[in-house]
């Protein structure tokens, strides 16, 4: 059941940028004739006391009449009613602010976007959106630093009970978009929301869907899920509502309810929380390959699958270092801290360009152990040390009379042995001669 219009809520907007930018856009649509709001995120989080990131504007004028009314218009989506204007406030500094003009969408036949779209009012504008907290409008004009909310479908009583709920009947709604099924655990876990009874239960007997929706847009909200302040309680959403299965029934077979994914990834973000900036180098924040790691955890075959191929798209090189991680983490050799020189085994695997990443998962794995006092003695490890000189090579083997085959591969390797261990360069020479009079 929508509500009637309930326009009585104000809002503090802070004074930045963004926020002027698009309270001057606002004012100047106004002016020329037009009903225009802030619509969606940014009304959700002045509500909820965040910061937004940007400011949309939906207007009843159509891209045509935007563009008449203001210097610098990018057309981005000009068919679905979208484009970019650029503000330049006092400082000179342009500012993007997207206008959307109101529009009501025609049937998804895909599953994924609308068949066609027509420009109508306000109120239809928001009855086609999402959830109720995203299907709010503000009129920024209302009164000096504040703005007035205009809610004709319940978000503002959600938002007070916590809830998230989709406008309208849900079942639709996720039929129209499939990608709205994941969404929800994502908005629910970052705003501290319950999901709706019946919209639970419409992302239950939808889930299957997801198999329609592109990687790209799977892989993007799964990411944001891992990144974002509440890994572990999206993931068991994630599972609550019956996604995970449907994503991942290879990694769910394996870890039903996600508990082991769900401590890595809950531990990932208290490390992040709790570092200081240049404490130690290189892995110093929860990053996108370390996000799929701690999702894989010790299913090092995962990455291989095709449900991974499904749900995760990172560049070609973050993927092998996602493999190359999960690889170091499973076969980590490390037991008690202590100074270098250490076992070849071990020095090989802390000079690995990805082991520090390593640790990091380890770390969030296992709180409890030591793996803050390695990360320290590795980032304290010269480099001169982690790949020591030899004093020869292999041109210098056969100058001292061998012919060049798998012997010399294994005697540099023996060499390195006895120089990562400590030994001195006659020591390194000892062993690399040893092994070719075995072989000669």
């Amino acid at each position: 059941m929508l509500r009637p219009m309930h326009a009585t809520a104000q809002v503090q907007i802070p004074a930045t940028p963004a926020s002027d930018a698009a309270a001057a856009v606002v004012a100047r649509l106004r002016l020329a004739g037009y009903s225009t709001f802030w619509v969606g995120g940014c009304v959700r989080d002045l509500l909820l006391g965040r910061q937004p990131k940007d400011y949309d504007v939906a207007t009843a004028a159509t891209p045509k009449q935007v563009t008449a009314l203001f210097a610098q218009v990018v057309q981005v989506g000009a068919s679905f009613g979208v484009v970019r204007v650029r503000w330049s406030g006092p400082d000179g500094v342009p500012v993007e602010v997207e206008v959307a003009t109101f529009r009501a969408d025609g049937p998804y036949s895909d599953g994924r976007r609308p068949d066609s779209v027509r420009f109508t009012d306000a109120r239809e504008d928001v009855l086609r959106r999402d959830f109720t907290l995203n299907g709010l409008l503000l009129d920024p004009l209302a009164g000096p630093s504040c703005g007035q909310v205009v809610d004709w479908v319940g978000g503002l009583a959600d938002l007070d009970r916590r809830v998230l709920r989709a406008i309208g009947e849900p079942a639709q709604r996720f039929g129209e978009d499939a990608l709205r099924l994941l969404r929800a655990p994502r908005f629910a876990a970052r705003f501290g929301l319950n999901v709706e009874p019946a919209t639970a239960a419409a992302i239950r007997a939808l889930a299957p869907t997801l198999r329609i929706v592109s990687v790209e847009r799977i892989h993007l909200e799964v990411l944001a899920m891992l990144l974002g302040p509440e890994p572990g309680r999206a993931l068991s959403l994630l599972v609550d509502l019956q996604l995970a299965a449907a994503l991942w029934p290879v990694l769910t077979a394996w870890d039903p309810a996600l508990c082991r994914a769900i401590a890595r990834a809950e531990g990932l973000s208290l490390l992040a929380e709790s570092h200081h900036a240049g404490a130690l180098p290189a892995c110093n924040a929860v990053d996108p390959m370390l996000a799929v790691a701690s999702l894989a955890g010790d299913a090092v075959a995962w990455p291989a699958s095709q449900e991974y191929a499904a749900s995760i798209c990172l560049p070609r090189l973050a993927d092998l270092a996602v493999r190359r991680v999960l690889t170091l983490a499973h076969g980590c050799p490390l037991r008690d801290p202590a100074p270098a020189p250490w076992s070849p085994v071990v020095a090989r695997w802390l000079r690995d360009p990805w082991a520090d990443h390593a640790l990091v998962l380890l770390a969030a794995r296992q709180p409890t152990q030591p793996w803050p006092q390695w990360r320290a003695l590795r980032a304290a490890w010269p480099l001169a040390a982690a790949f020591p000189a030899l004093g020869f090579d292999g041109d210098d083997l056969q100058r001292w009379g061998y012919r060049p085959g798998p012997a010399f591969k294994q005697a540099l390797a023996a060499a390195e042995d006895v120089r990562l261990a400590g030994g001195d360069l006659p020591a390194a020479e000892q062993a690399a001669r040893a092994i070719l009079a075995l072989n000669a």
